[in-house]
């Protein structure tokens, strides 16, 4: 209620006092006694419907807001429930890449600003609600949330990162981090330079914001999503999308569910992470640890990530998908320092460059078998150990080649491959491409039927198939590095005699 309506019922309840004190019968006085709040409410509801509210939320003078993570991460739930989620937000960057220069009270005086000029243009523009309500779905609501959509866009040119948006746009699984660039979770990197951000990070802008002008919106989540809900006065609700900034965008929690078609939700995914519900401020602190244990995981700081998991795992409720979630994140965590000597493994072979001659193929396919080979060998000695064969391989092949007469074994010869037929397709692959035994000729009948249900014509496929066999079997990793080099017999046939591998 406005001051001037405020003002207004007081002295018109001084007016009927006065005239009803001229009355003699108490009864009268009394009726009126018991008449006055409940007009006041009366007209106090039928004004929240006619105008916009836009009073701001005002915090308990008990409470006093966190002004760092570690005092943000030691309040109660009830604590958490006054705290403003646009703090939250804020305060779950600290220290991560990308903030470096995160000043978080100028961010918040930026959030206080944008809400007062979104109440300034929704009130400005009240008349078109009034005049066509129809325009706006005959909701107060939906009229507020799409004035403050329009003025993020407008007055602050928010966008989905582009970098991130188009590998989806592609049909890939959506990316909340680009390495760990925390502006591009958390909202930091909407109020500062391009204004760019991802579904990790505009919902909670507009949430910040709408509650500052104390409209009635929560985080909700769906499938590798999050989005905006709006609790309507009348019991119902409506979702808006926020990443998209062409428009105006409010889909039904059945299209959250489908996911678009690409990233469906199971009924039991949707009760066990408390999808396509509005989120407390405690689980939207979950979800903002989980962002910080990305970025803090691809800054490869493994045991603050691992902290930031099981923080955010004690403000969810405990369900068994989510257990495995978060047992799915540690073993990740714990994995990763090898996983960083893999891709620097990796890395190295990919950049290893093979100059022409005799066998520059057979070089090429070792580089693919010894990529291969670290990518799934779980004993980081025995990887170093084929990087170091290979590499000492090829420096003496690049010393051969610039002798006039090569040693023998280094002389041009045809390349070895296995002949694989299965139900009229075939496939042609080179044995030095592939794991010890196949790489020396011989088929073990278990290799054969792990590749029943893969399609010859996709080569790819097979060679994953042939790899992921050879990982699931092998234990002795340590004795793997000389099989992977076969020593062929002198002058040896372009394919291997008597070594078809068939299947029908």
């Amino acid at each position: 209620m406005s001051r001037e309506s405020r003002q207004w019922l007081r002295e018109d309840t001084k007016q009927r006092e006065k005239r009803l004190a001229h009355r003699k019968k108490l009864r009268w006085v009394l009726l009126f006694i018991a008449f006055v709040p409940i007009a006041a409410g009366a007209f106090a509801w039928i004004h929240s419907l006619q105008k916009p509210q836009t009073t701001a939320k005002v915090e308990s003078s008990q409470f006093h807001q966190p002004r760092t993570l570690k005092e943000l991460l030691a309040l109660s739930p009830g604590g958490l429930d006054k705290c403003d989620i646009g703090l939250m937000n804020l305060l779950c960057a600290e220290g991560l890449p990308g903030a470096e220069n995160l000043d978080v009270q100028d961010c918040l005086k930026k959030l206080d600003d944008l809400a007062a000029t979104v109440k300034f243009e929704t009130d400005r523009h009240y008349y078109r609600f009034r005049e066509h309500p129809e325009q706006f779905r005959n909701s107060l609501g939906y009229y507020q949330m799409m004035m403050l959509a329009q003025i993020l866009v407008q007055d602050l040119s928010i966008q989905y990162n582009p970098d991130l948006a188009l590998p989806q746009m592609d049909g890939q699984v959506p990316t909340m981090a680009s390495g760990a660039n925390s502006k591009d979770i958390f909202i930091h990197g909407l109020l500062d330079g391009n204004h760019s951000g991802t579904c990790a990070s505009m919902p909670v802008l507009v949430v910040a914001i709408g509650r500052r002008l104390g409209y009635p919106v929560n985080l909700a989540g769906a499938k590798l999503h999050l989005y905006v809900r709006y609790e309507d006065y009348n019991g119902k609700h409506f979702n808006i999308e926020p990443t998209v900034t062409e428009g105006f965008l409010t889909p039904a929690d059945d299209d959250y569910k489908n996911g678009n078609g690409r990233f469906p939700a199971t009924d039991e995914e949707i009760k066990d992470y408390g999808w396509l519900r509005p989120y407390s401020n405690k689980e939207a602190l979950s979800q903002f640890l989980d962002n910080r244990g990305v970025c803090l995981g691809d800054a490869k700081r493994y045991d603050e990530a691992r902290d930031m998991f099981i923080r955010s795992a004690n403000c969810a409720p405990d369900t068994p998908l989510r257990r495995q979630s978060l047992q799915r994140y540690l073993e990740v965590l714990q994995d990763a320092p090898l996983g960083e000597k893999m891709d620097d493994w990796r890395r190295q072979i990919g950049s290893w460059e093979i100059p022409p001659g005799a066998r520059s193929i057979y070089f090429e396919n070792r580089k693919i078998q010894v990529r291969y080979f670290v990518g799934l060998c779980s004993d980081a000695t025995a990887s170093e150990r084929v990087v170091d064969d290979l590499r000492a391989e090829l420096t003496e092949y690049r010393r051969q080649m610039t002798l006039t007469n090569p040693a023998p074994e280094f002389l041009e010869r045809g390349q070895h491959l296995l002949d694989l037929t299965k139900s009229g397709q075939e496939l042609r692959v080179a044995a030095e491409t592939l794991p010890p035994p196949l790489n020396g000729g011989e088929i073990p009948p278990d290799y054969l039927r792990c590749t029943a249900n893969v399609d010859l014509r996709d080569q790819g496929a097979v060679l994953d198939a042939f790899w992921q066999h050879y990982h699931d079997i092998t234990t002795d990793w340590s004795n793997q590095p000389p099989l992977l080099v076969h020593h062929w017999p002198p002058n040896p046939e372009t394919f291997f005699p008597n070594s078809p591998l068939t299947s029908q």
